[in-house]
């Protein structure tokens, strides 16, 4: 049971840190300006609008003896616009009585949780071939429903402009032991 739990720790390491991201919120003004000079005033309404074009990159890891997960972000700014995640698993290594279904019922479990979200900027695959699992994800955070997302999540913290922090969610990887590559 015990090394169930920790294989099952491991695959949702990843998950449980994108819950935890996120930043305090900010104080931010908003301007009213007017239109007509005399009559209509508008308050304009802060949105930011992010692309993948000129985006950085950073790449994390993270492994022990039953597996390694990498995790790959692009960035603009502080603001995470995107993380891809591939997760592989060495069956004969897990201390399990079967750690290949295991692995598919975490990963059955995982794909419920986000099935709305999936082809709306969650993507999510597994497969097995030989003694390894695989597991695949990414956040198109341009894209996905960040209402949505906080509904699954509801410890996601998020900016005052609904995104996620790099520098907070690259902080809260290397305390969880990952390595800048």
């Amino acid at each position: 049971m015990k090394k169930t739990v920790q294989v099952t720790a491991l695959l949702f390491t990843s998950a449980l840190l994108l819950a935890a991201c996120g930043q305090d919120k900010k104080e931010e003004t908003t301007v009213a300006t007017t239109q007509d000079s005399t009559t209509q005033a508008t308050t304009a309404t802060p949105t930011t609008v992010y692309s993948l074009e000129d985006a950085q990159k950073a790449v994390f890891e993270i492994s022990d003896r039953v597996g390694t997960i990498t995790m790959t972000f692009y960035y603009k700014d502080d603001v995470l616009l995107k993380q891809e995640s591939v997760e592989n698993y060495t069956l004969s290594k897990i201390d399990a009585d079967n750690p290949l279904e295991l692995l598919k019922n975490s990963s059955a479990e995982d794909e419920q949780k986000y099935k709305d979200l999936i082809g709306k900027g969650f993507e999510y695959k597994s497969a097995h071939n030989d003694d390894i699992f695989t597991v695949t994800y990414s956040f198109d955070y341009t894209k996905i429903d960040m209402k949505k997302l906080k509904e699954i999540e509801p410890n996601l913290r998020l900016t005052d402009d609904n995104t996620v922090s790099y520098s907070e969610f690259r902080d809260k990887l290397l305390k969880a032991g990952y390595v800048e590559k």
